[in-house]
């Protein structure tokens, strides 16, 4: 069953994990929106509000998106003209996408952010970020044990408002994967996007890197070992 957390403006609703493929892609369609008058208080960071709607924008308005397929998971920038739609990704990116509110909230953390999105990459049991990795050399067990650090530093907050903001650097992280799609030739972003992604990171992902002697060439010769001449065409 879905768990929903509710509180002042702000509600929660993201499904439990589920075993299987053709399971993920049954689960119900969520959705984005935010706060415009917390948004301005909050400099500009963007509050998300989780629900069962197929579409949400930015300015705290609410519109059918209907080009998206039926259960898709859509977000709207208004403000920087900006879109996260599930259509644009694989299934496994996809998943640790919105995983990554629940690694916040977990941590009381009010803002989703790219430390976030690592861990729940390297938690995907026989993901293709761990196998990355692994062939460019690195210990998971470690990488994963240094993303944690890094996350029990951050500010926690009190009550109910964890996971509740989409950070800057997670939406830069996720505009950087859509130019490595690009230049991979591929139709969907992939596990692979994202984590070159990391390499740019100013907020967590180069000093996570330069820590472990990770480079962008490591990166892409290792995803080049492990994919071939393949192209993602299907999510």
């Amino acid at each position: 069953m879905a768990s929903t957390t509710s509180f002042s403006g702000v509600s929660l609703r993201l499904p439990q994990p589920l075993p299987n493929r053709s399971a993920f892609l049954a689960r119900p369609p969520l959705s984005l929106s935010c706060l415009a008058t917390s948004a301005k208080l909050l400099g500009g960071l963007r509050p998300l509000r989780l629900n069962r709607r197929n579409s949400a924008s930015w300015n705290g308005t609410v519109r059918p998106d209907r080009s998206s397929r039926s259960g898709s998971f859509v977000v709207r920038c208004e403000a920087s003209g900006g879109r996260i739609s599930q259509q644009e990704f694989t299934d496994m990116a996809w998943q640790a996408i919105v995983s990554s509110p629940d690694v916040a909230k977990e941590n009381k953390h009010q803002i989703v952010e790219t430390e976030h999105l690592m861990k729940a990459l390297l938690e995907q049991k026989n993901g293709l970020a761990r196998r990355i990795f692994s062939k460019a050399g690195i210990d998971n067990t470690r990488l994963l044990e240094a993303t944690d650090k890094f996350i029990q530093r951050q500010p926690k907050v009190l009550g109910e408002s964890s996971g509740s903001m989409l950070g800057r650097d997670l939406e830069a992280l996720i505009n950087r994967a859509r130019e490595f799609k690009k230049e991979y030739g591929d139709s969907f972003v992939s596990i692979e996007h994202l984590v070159l992604g990391f390499s740019q990171d100013q907020r967590f992902g180069k000093q996570l890197f330069r820590d472990f002697q990770i480079s962008q060439q490591t990166l892409k010769s290792a995803i080049e070992a492990i994919r071939g001449r393949q192209s993602v065409i299907d999510q």
